[in-house]
């Protein structure tokens, strides 16, 4: 069995170096380190949660950013909010060639897909901040010298952090939790900071991942040290640790508990966006920044803008007459001969909007998260009012002129929540995680079908494709990782 090697050197900046065969769930990280100082952890702490473009994978810099884990073009694919990135899908299906890529355009099923996920980032990058980063800061803040307070600060982001990134990882590789079936369904290695060095992590199931986050999250939060408003979007605030809750206790079906986290958050941080203020409607140059948009309460995405992104002709439709951003900014060109002729689908239109950058939260949390979960609360609460006022709320944001829409059931209420929240989230990990979460409930399952020169492809709740396999470079060394579909 390999070991994992963990050595960090503080020369102004903190580095990480692991071995190029390194296995992100096998062990806790162990070896040499300097992290005797609280200051070395509030270090640690500043990782790279977006992406740059200018370095490799394979170099230093690729290893201590995370931007790749948060690529969100799979799983866009998975729910037809897009086509493949970047590829002429009618060639693809065409030649029928034998890859992921093929597999989840036409929802195939046959595709040996483990065979084919020799590597994958979501996995690799985000066990790797597990280990080296949260685990790191959580086996070392009770006896590093310095600030107590700030101790117990930094021990609080980890344990968000830790709580988060298992959500993430639980969402991809097993199914979506389920409360009749969770105790059975195959899981993820929940990695702590105090595994056993010599023995494989194992898989826990769906209910003791959960069971795990959920404590993490009330463990961080019973510290009582996080900042409302943290130094930047990229460490752990109080709003975000919140919204973190408030996700995960909307997964479990504990609706209460989420609208309380969900208002909890929102107590901290309600600001939307407003759409309405961009030109040509208002006279604002249309852009959000990466990092710094004010809506933003943890930042983590692959890239800026989703440039050269080409949403599908079926989630197009989602978006409501009077669109700010679809009738008004226009960032779409329609894919016309020539440079913009990308996907090869007829009608299919590419994101190519480039004054100014407006940044995608791939996979962090937003205002958004949390306005939508406390919306969603309300309808399976039955205060349908509540939600519809909170869905019109973001619409007015979205839509020039909009009129409210009324419901008078949940399922109602849940159907405007799902039109809203399909271009919402669009180009993020968010649409895979809801839809797949919604499929676990007979009343609101979804068949997702996806038309392409008039043939006509379906993806059915129950497809295994709803589940990413356990890339080669984690089961050729971990056992215990047998896939989950």
């Amino acid at each position: 069995m390999k070991k994992i090697i963990f050595n960090s050197v503080l020369l102004g900046s903190l580095l990480f170096f692991l071995p190029a065969c390194t296995k992100f769930t096998e062990i806790t990280p162990k070896g040499a380190n300097i992290l005797s100082r609280v200051s070395d952890l509030d270090l640690i702490l500043n990782f790279n949660y977006s992406y740059n473009g200018s370095v490799r994978d394979t170099s230093l810099a690729g290893r201590t950013t995370a931007g790749t884990a948060f690529q969100s073009n799979d799983a866009g694919v998975i729910v037809n909010d897009v086509y493949p990135y970047v590829t002429n899908v009618t060639n693809l299906i065409a030649v029928h060639s034998v890859t992921l890529a093929y597999a989840l355009t036409t929802y195939d099923e046959t595709t040996d897909r483990k065979t084919l996920a020799i590597s994958d980032a979501k996995y690799e990058k985000l066990y790797f901040i597990i280990n080296n980063v949260c685990n790191v800061v959580l086996a070392n803040a009770d006896k590093a010298s310095g600030d107590k307070t700030k101790a117990a600060q930094l021990k609080a982001e980890a344990y968000i952090l830790r709580a988060y990134f298992h959500y993430l990882l639980v969402n991809f590789y097993a199914k979506a939790y389920n409360p009749a079936t969770a105790a059975t369904d195959g899981g993820i290695p929940y990695v702590k900071e105090d595994n056993v060095i010599s023995v494989p992590n194992k898989k826990s199931t769906v209910a003791e991942v959960y069971a795990n986050i959920v404590s993490d999250i009330n463990a961080g939060l019973a510290l009582n040290s996080l900042p409302p408003v943290p130094a930047n979007n990229m460490r752990v605030g109080l709003g975000f640790a919140y919204a973190v809750k408030a996700q995960v206790l909307l997964a479990m079906r504990n609706y209460t508990g989420a609208l309380t986290a969900a208002n909890a958050s929102l107590a901290i941080n309600n600001t939307l966006i407003d759409d309405n203020l961009f030109k040509p409607v208002g006279g604002i140059t249309f852009a959000k920044p990466a990092v710094t948009s004010p809506d933003n309460l943890f930042y983590a995405s692959y890239s800026g803008p989703p440039i050269l992104n080409a949403p599908s002709l079926e989630v197009m439709n989602y978006y409501e007459p009077g669109s700010v951003i679809n009738d008004y900014i226009k960032p779409y060109y329609p894919s016309v001969a020539g440079a913009f002729n990308i996907t090869g689908v007829t009608g299919a239109k590419l994101w190519y909007y480039t004054p100014a950058i407006y940044a995608v939260n791939t996979a962090g949390l937003t205002t958004s998260d949390t306005y939508l979960i406390k919306a969603e609360c309300l309808a399976r609460t039955q205060d349908v009012a509540g939600a519809m006022s909170i869905i019109n709320t973001i619409r007015k944001k979205r839509i020039v002129n909009s009129v409210d829409e009324t419901a008078g059931t949940e399922a109602q209420a849940m159907g405007y929540l799902m039109k809203l929240s399909r271009i919402e989230f669009l180009y993020t990990f968010k649409n895979y995680f809801n839809i797949k979460r919604w499929n676990t409930e007979d009343a609101y399952k979804q068949t997702i079908t996806r038309t392409v020169n008039g043939v006509i492809y379906q993806l059915k709740p129950e497809s295994p494709l709803w589940i990413f396999p356990f890339p080669q470079s984690g089961t050729n060394y971990n056992p215990n990782l047998t896939q989950n579909y």
